[in-house]
């Protein structure tokens, strides 16, 4: 009897998780974005929106509303500028990217679609830090990033987190959400 309850606990947990929309690699990329191209679209433009959607994605538990692509072309090779806006937050997402051989390749992100809830958990839990609470002295507000496992694995490990930064104390953060810790920080101490 009492593993039969224990099992439809894990049942009813897992389908309110899955229920909540926060399950977001399901192994399935849907796209539940419209995509507007800024001025005229490539021939090919259908292929690079499949292919943009498996290479941007946006914070857990957000969805992009609207993807605006806009088109530049340096040396042969065209420049893409992806702007990702959600409802649920303030700020966009910001990629780029070179398409050159029919080959999409990002070359850089600015990712700050995060919900207002995370971006205050992560300043709260960066505050927390003392090496970090010690040099904000007069400090105003920070900026809150998304930074992908590819980037945080060379400070920390392959895993999302944030990074909390204070540009006029020039102090900066790397939290791990899923600890909810300061991993690395930079401009403290020194």
């Amino acid at each position: 009897m009492k593993k039969i309850s224990t099992l439809i606990i894990i049942a009813i947990s897992a389908a309110l998780i899955i229920g909540s929309g926060c399950v977001t690699d399901t192994g399935q990329k849907t796209r539940s974005y419209e995509v507007v191209w800024a001025g005229t679209p490539p021939t090919d433009h259908k292929m690079i929106e499949t292919e943009l959607s498996h290479q941007i994605a946006p914070y857990q538990c957000a969805a992009y509303d609207n993807v605006t692509v806009s088109v530049s072309e340096k040396d042969g090779t065209m420049h893409f500028r992806v702007s990702a806006t959600s409802s649920a937050c303030r700020y966009s997402d910001l990629y780029d990217f070179a398409y050159r051989n029919r080959e999409l390749v990002r070359t850089g992100y600015l990712l700050e679609a995060i919900p207002e809830t995370t971006r205050r958990d992560a300043i709260g839990i960066a505050m927390q830090n003392q090496e970090i609470a010690g040099a904000l002295s007069g400090a105003g507000v920070p900026t809150v990033k998304r930074i992908l496992p590819e980037t945080s694995a060379k400070f920390y490990a392959s895993k999302t987190c944030l990074s909390v930064t204070w540009a006029d104390a020039s102090v900066s953060a790397l939290v791990d959400m899923d600890s909810r810790s300061v991993v690395e920080t930079w401009g403290v101490g020194g």
